[in-house]
């Protein structure tokens, strides 16, 4: 198998997410007003993440519709960007969006933004304490019309059967710190819109999907302020120049 070297000049999708476990969890039915509280003040400020909202008495969710800004004939994507769960407040941000939409220009603001965000969050929704913060990076990187399952292990085959998928899941940890990596053989497959609503989709070649996620290890008590945004500045530090070095590592070991 020829050698792999992925670099951030194959990526054709990048969507960071923030995660946060908090203590009380939101009673979203008794809680419903001060989270449109949230929804109508993060719009406003941050009107290039957020749009439309989708709720009830069991959801509550927020999206927006990213454009491709030169396209004269009006492709979109509508993309979640915030989440409630159970376990607490969930942010996303797609830095980059299959094509034809691409980069959305959030790459240089989106830490600042999240900062920003969850600021807001607790303002409308209070006396909570974050338990977990968590940053999770999904990337797919496009490898063109070759298959990369035989990156991923060293058995192709099991009782004459041959290998068509696979992953591989990685969990280090230090003082501080969770890392899991997940990277799996992706087919990248593009989408074209026939009219009346009908939708046709044709693969255009093969990738890798590669998830890191950092977070803290230890929850035995409320986080601090310096210990989120040391767990922050520990995930973002190692994208890309780490990441990367990891996976051409981890190829080159599977080729042996």
């Amino acid at each position: 198998m020829e050698p792999v070297s992925l670099t951030t000049n194959d990526l054709c999708h990048h969507v960071v997410t923030f995660g946060m476990d908090i203590w009380r969890p939101v009673d979203l039915p008794n809680e419903q007003t001060r989270m449109n509280m949230f929804f109508e003040e993060a719009k406003q400020q941050r009107g290039n993440l957020f749009d439309q909202l989708i709720i009830s008495s069991t959801e509550f969710r927020i999206s927006k519709r990213f454009r491709k800004r030169d396209d004269l004939e009006g492709s979109s994507y509508q993309f979640d960007t915030f989440a409630l769960t159970d376990r607490g407040p969930v942010f996303i941000f797609p830095l980059m969006l299959p094509p034809p939409i691409g980069d959305t220009n959030l790459e240089e603001s989106y830490l600042d933004d999240f900062n920003h965000l969850r600021g807001l969050f607790f303002d409308a929704i209070p006396q909570r304490a974050v338990m977990r913060v968590g940053l999770v990076r999904d990337l797919v990187f496009s490898t063109g019309s070759i298959k990369r399952e035989g990156l991923l292990t060293g058995q192709t085959s099991f009782a004459k059967a041959a290998l068509v998928g696979g992953s591989s899941i990685h969990k280090y940890r230090d003082e501080k710190c969770n890392h899991n990596i997940l990277v799996e053989p992706v087919t990248l497959t593009r989408t074209t819109r026939l009219g009346v609503g009908a939708t046709v989709n044709e693969p255009t070649g093969y990738g890798v999907h590669v998830r890191l996620d950092v977070n803290n290890a230890e929850v035995r008590q409320p986080l601090q302020e310096t210990d989120i945004r040391g767990v922050l500045e520990r995930a973002t530090s190692l994208w890309p120049n780490e990441l990367l070095e990891y996976l051409k590592v981890l190829f080159e070991g599977r080729r042996s």
